[in-house]
């Protein structure tokens, strides 16, 4: 898998290179030193993703420079291969026409080549802008996301409850600068007033080390009703090489225990049960259940296990693939709450490439009388980019009424 990924981030750095340069470098300057220049940053990060993918080393203290690469990469690779692309597309209907005959070349070039290029040049622009707002300014636009949620049998004094949902931390990538990032997400969590706040997976990027300094922040997080948490795919310590499975599962340990230190109640297919005077409302977790290749340890009966099947129930699923997998053909949980997917961390239009890999991937998603409500998140993983899919915090008020 990982020399796959080393061989494509090569390709997509070497063919606009090489498209470039026999295309326009070559023909500007006979210069050996300037056309080997052309060469040397793709050359660069190609060394460094080397580097990174062999040795695997995703440490807390080295994420900052994964990212930085990242960025690097980015900018560098998006902006020329859209430019090739579009230009190629020029040069080969301007190659089409004039196998044709009719008009002399220097015309085509200047209907199809000049307008190709100028596109091609404008999207390369596009880009880079896009990617350089996304990774300074994006990633840390925080917004909140009011939502209302309607249901006939939410319990009468449970009408206009307040649930503060936020998803997918990914502390350690903050380790890049923006540790101060932290505070502010607390801030605006807590800014809410929720009855109860929830987490819904994704702590942090690779290991319970990337919670180092941070407590003195996340112990702050604070509802009437408690904080209540799962785990994300990444809190299982699988994207990092271990020598052992045993020592992968003691930090996966030390990272419950972490959390459970911050006050928070970490439910690993367990329920806690709310009750304002004679009436309930059960908050439920699951451990990660998704698809191959992530982690599929949720079990329902387990987590809903002594509770009546019309009990009024919040459910917090990290995957919203679990969601039409088994939550809904095998309980009737009227909400359950979700994130992962980021959005993609890229929307535009209400449309981002995420759509093509998940059915439910933003927002809130209904099937009979039931819920899901999939959070872009406040993180990022691996590049620290946000553009149209803000990291973002869920404020959800349960309303007793059919929905109008």
């Amino acid at each position: 898998m990982l020399l796959r990924i080393l061989i494509l981030i090569i390709i997509l750095l070497v063919a606009p290179d090489l498209y470039i340069y026999f295309m326009y470098i070559r023909r500007w300057t006979s210069n050996p030193w300037l056309r080997i220049l052309w060469f040397v940053p793709s050359i660069a990060l190609a060394i460094t993703a080397a580097i990174i993918i062999s040795t695997g080393d995703m440490r807390p203290e080295h994420q900052a420079w994964v990212s930085i690469f990242m960025y690097a990469f980015l900018v560098l690779c998006a902006p020329k291969a859209l430019f090739m692309v579009m230009d190629g597309i020029g040069q080969g209907i301007n190659q089409l026409v004039t196998t044709q005959g009719a008009r002399s070349r220097e015309e085509y070039d200047s209907l199809f080549v000049r307008f190709f290029r100028i596109l091609g040049m404008a999207l390369a622009i596009f880009s880079f802008s896009l990617l350089t707002y996304g990774y300074f300014f994006g990633r840390n636009r925080y917004v909140v996301h009011q939502q209302t949620f309607y249901f006939a049998d939410l319990p009468k004094q449970f009408e206009g409850y307040r649930i503060v949902q936020f998803s997918d931390f990914h502390i350690g990538t903050l380790n890049d600068g923006h540790r101060e990032d932290a505070r502010t997400i607390v801030d605006l969590i807590n800014a809410q007033h929720g009855d109860a706040i929830l987490f819904t997976g994704d702590l942090v990027n690779h290991q319970s080390a990337e919670l180092d300094g941070f407590r003195r922040d996340l112990d702050r997080l604070q509802a009437p009703d408690g904080v209540y948490a799962v785990m994300g795919n990444h809190d299982y310590s699988m994207y990092l090489r271990y020598p052992s499975e045993a020592q992968r599962e003691a930090d996966v340990k030390e990272l419950q225990r972490r959390i459970q230190s911050f006050g928070w109640t970490l439910l690993l297919n367990d329920h806690r049960i709310i009750r304002r005077g004679s009436d309930s409302l059960v908050i439920a977790g699951v451990e990660n259940d998704g698809r191959p290749p992530f982690p599929a340890l949720g079990d329902l009966p387990k987590t809903m296990k002594g509770l009546k099947r019309s009990c009024f129930t919040v459910l917090m699923s990290h995957d919203p693939t679990h969601w039409r997998r088994n939550i809904i053909p095998q309980t009737n949980i009227q909400l359950t709450l979700s994130g992962h997917t980021h959005a993609g961390q890229f929307k535009v239009f209400g449309w981002s490439p995420v759509t093509h890999v998940y059915r439910e991937w933003s927002g809130a998603y209904s099937e009979g009388n039931q819920i899901l409500n999939v959070s872009d998140g406040v993180g990022a993983v691996m590049f620290p980019f946000r553009f149209g899919a803000w990291p973002e915090i869920n404020v959800i008020t349960l309303r007793r009424c059919t929905k109008p």
